[in-house]
This record gives C-alpha cells, sequence and structure tokens, in this order.
C-alpha cells in the first residue's frame, strides 16, 4: 500500500529542525504549538519512524530524521516551483521588435531565446532597420519595442548604454594606416557623417571602399576584409572585426553615442515592458563589460 507523504506536514518538520523547537516554528508558521506537535506525531506514527529527539531544551531531527529533511527539501523545492509557474500569468498575443543591424549581437538573441521559451503563446517578430526607419514605424504604431543609435534619447527614450564611437577594422589590419582612409560604411549609416567630419577636422583625405545604400553585411564583410575601416560604438564590432587600438596616434576621436529603447503605451505595454526589462537588463551587462575594457566581438 502506497504511504503519501503531506507537504505541509514536512514544511512543519524543516521548522521544526530549525528552530529547534515546536513553539519556535509554531510562530514561524502561524499554527498553535499543539498543531504542530500533532502533526509531527502524526507523521512518526505514519512512518513508524522517530524523527526528532530533545538534546536538552532544543528538539533535533534524528539520523532518519535527517535523511527525511533531505527529501522534504525536494519534494518542496518542486511543490513551490509548479505553483510559481503555474500561478504566471500567462500572456498571448504578438510582440513586434525593431533593432538596428548593427547592435543585433551580443545580447539580443539570448535575450530573444528567454523570453520566447518563457512566453511561449507570444509571438515575436523581428525587424533589423536603419534607426530613422525604425523610429518612423514606432511613431506609426507598427513596433512595441524598439532600439535605436542616437546621440541623445528623445522623449520617451530610454538610455540603454552611452559610449564614444571607435574606429573598427579588420583584426591584425592595415587599412586604418593608408591614406586617403578607405571608409566602409553605407551611404545610410548614422555613423558615417559624424566620422567624415572628424576625419575632415584633422585634415584626413578619405574615400568610399563600399558602394552600397544600406547593407551593413556588405559593410562588415569589407571591413573584416582590411578593405577600410568603420566607426561603431564602443563595444560593438562586427564579425572579423575590432577596435583599433592605436587608432589615436593616426585616426581623430569621435563623438558619443547612445542605445535608446522605445516601448510602447498601447495595448501590448504589459508584455512589451517584461520584454523592454529583460532588454535593459542584457544591455547592463554590456555597459558593465565595456567599462571594465573587456572587448565585446558582435557578429553582423
Amino acid at each position: 500500500m502506497h504511504r503519501n507523504l503531506d507537504l505541509a506536514t514536512l514544511r512543519t518538520l524543516i521548522a521544526v529542525a530549525e528552530t529547534g523547537g515546536m513553539t519556535k516554528a509554531a510562530n514561524q508558521l502561524h499554527l498553535t504549538q499543539s498543531t504542530v506537535s500533532m502533526q509531527m506525531k502524526r507523521l512518526e506514527e505514519q512512518l513508524d519512524i522517530v524523527v526528532l529527539e530533545r538534546d536538552g531544551r532544543v528538539i533535533k531531527p534524528t539520523e532518519q530524521g535527517s535523511q527525511l529533511i533531505d527529501y522534504a527539501r525536494r519534494l518542496l523545492a518542486v511543490n513551490d516551483s509548479a505553483i510559481d509557474k503555474i500561478m504566471q500569468p500567462r500572456h498571448q498575443g504578438a510582440l513586434s521588435f525593431g533593432v538596428p543591424f548593427d547592435i543585433v549581437q551580443p545580447h539580443v538573441p539570448s535575450i530573444l531565446k528567454y523570453f520566447v521559451q518563457s512566453y511561449p503563446d507570444v509571438s515575436v517578430s523581428i525587424s533589423a532597420e536603419l534607426t530613422y526607419k525604425l523610429l518612423e514605424d514606432f511613431n506609426a504604431g507598427k513596433h512595441d519595442v524598439i532600439l535605436t543609435t542616437e546621440e541623445e534619447p528623445r522623449p520617451g527614450g530610454i538610455c540603454l548604454l552611452k559610449q564614444p564611437l571607435v574606429w573598427n577594422g579588420a583584426i591584425n589590419g592595415r587599412a586604418w594606416k593608408q591614406r586617403p582612409l578607405p571608409l566602409t560604411f553605407s551611404r545610410t549609416c548614422i555613423f558615417r557623417d559624424p566620422a567624415i567630419q572628424a576625419l575632415k577636422a584633422v585634415g584626413i583625405d578619405w574615400v568610399e571602399a563600399v558602394c552600397s545604400n544600406s547593407s551593413f553585411n556588405a559593410s562588415s564583410v569589407a571591413g573584416a576584409a582590411d578593405l577600410g575601416v568603420r566607426a561603431d560604438i564602443k563595444g560593438f564590432s562586427a564579425a572579423g572585426m575590432e577596435a583599433i587600438e592605436d587608432a589615436s596616434s593616426m585616426l581623430p576621436p569621435l563623438p558619443e553615442y547612445s542605445v535608446v529603447m522605445y516601448v510602447t503605451d498601447g495595448p501590448n505595454k504589459p508584455i512589451a515592458s517584461i520584454f523592454a526589462n529583460l532588454m535593459r537588463e542584457g544591455f547592463e551587462k554590456t555597459n558593465s563589460a565595456v567599462n571594465a575594457g573587456s572587448r565585446l566581438a558582435v557578429a553582423s
């Protein structure tokens, strides 16, 4: 015949063992002392063992009682985890998320994976676009959450990270030493104009090494092939590229830019806010890593 352990009684057993007394356990569990004593008596009768013994004025578990407590902790952990999971509010619907090409990595994929696993009833659509396009679509109600790269947040924007632009080139590359300086920006890249202005200010001539209006992939492939250099927010480099450590001796400093997040205030706000909090935590890690001096390789 199967015997079923009562979880409430096991919780009481743990409390008695941890506090060392029936009265203290009763106070902790908001029970009467007689109720605690009765639960322990019934437990011992059910299992036909002694689970508690008195050592002076302190009650402690017997050897068999300690074994039972180990199992009790595991059973209660499973129980509590199941209750938490089942009682979580279920979110349904669709979430539209937009992000610029050059900051998709390193955290966006892992955050998206965690989100879709935690909220399987929410479908997520992703748009990788330039900042100006993302802002247009967000203002038109086409996205619930977007990230942008801007000098300063606009009204309603949340700054996730602010770092200077840095010159990026191929790993162990030499293109940054060439004159005129070959640039691998797409013509619509938000970082192109400030980089060119900085070069003009110090009299460095430049040429375009990429003929593309909007392709970040073309820009990053050309850069990784050492055909030229580009500027990115510090801590973000396309695959095969890295910050040029010696750039300060031959290339001008660049302005700071921010990664900014915008969250809808519409019907999807509850689930969008959950997603936004995950995104904020991810970029806080990025900011800490960059400020600590570690390099984050970013795939295109």
